[in-house]
C-alpha cells in the first residue's frame, strides 16, 4: 500500500476493525444507551482530560456506562503514536472485556492506533495499516513501531 494521504470521510458512528473491536469518535452526553441497544458490551475511552471539545469527563462516562451496563475501562492516549504501557492496558482490556467492544477518542484515530499495535501478533503489519486506512485513519506512521513491537513479543515468548 502506498503512503498516501488517507482520504476517507472519519466515520461519525462505530466502525469494526475486527469481529470483537469497533473504533469510532466520542459518544454525546445521553448516548451510551443506543451502543447497549447496538449490542456493545463493554467500551474503552482513550480520551485524555486535556482533550479540546471533550464531550463528557472520564468520570461522566463511567456514570453513564454503569447506567446502561456497560463494562468501561479509561486508557486516556495523547496523539497517535501510543506508548507502550498504553498499548499492554489496551491489550488487557480487549482480552478481559466482554465484547464486542466500542473504543474511542476524540475521533477514532488514536484508538484505532492502539488497536492495531495491540494486534500485532495476531496480524501483519499491512492487514493492520490496511484495515485503519480503510475505515479512514492513516496509522502508516506507526509501521516499525508494530514491526518492532512484534518482534518484542517474540522475543518476550523464547
Amino acid at each position: 500500500m502506498s503512503q498516501e494521504t488517507c482520504s476517507l470521510p472519519k466515520p461519525t458512528e462505530p466502525v469494526e476493525l475486527s469481529t470483537s473491536v469497533w473504533v469510532g469518535p466520542a459518544p454525546n452526553p445521553g448516548s451510551l444507551r443506543q451502543l447497549t441497544e447496538a449490542g456493545f458490551r463493554s467500551i474503552i475511552n482513550n480520551q485524555p482530560e486535556t482533550d479540546e471539545d471533550l464531550l463528557m469527563t472520564p468520570n461522566e462516562v463511567a456514570t453513564e456506562a454503569e447506567s446502561v451496563g456497560l463494562s468501561y475501562v479509561h486508557i486516556p492516549v495523547e496523539g497517535r503514536n501510543p506508548l507502550e504501557k498504553d498499548v499492554r492496558r489496551f491489550h488487557d482490556a480487549l482480552t478481559s472485556l466482554p465484547p464486542p467492544i466500542f473504543a474511542f477518542c476524540k475521533t477514532g484515530g488514536r484508538s484505532a492506533s492502539l488497536w492495531a499495535m495491540a494486534s500485532v501478533a495476531d496480524l501483519d503489519t499491512e492487514t493492520l495499516i490496511s484495515r485503519c486506512h480503510h475505515i479512514g485513519f492513516d496509522i502508516s506512521g506507526i509501521r516499525q513501531k508494530m514491526d518492532m513491537r512484534r518482534e518484542m513479543l517474540k522475543d518476550d515468548d523464547e
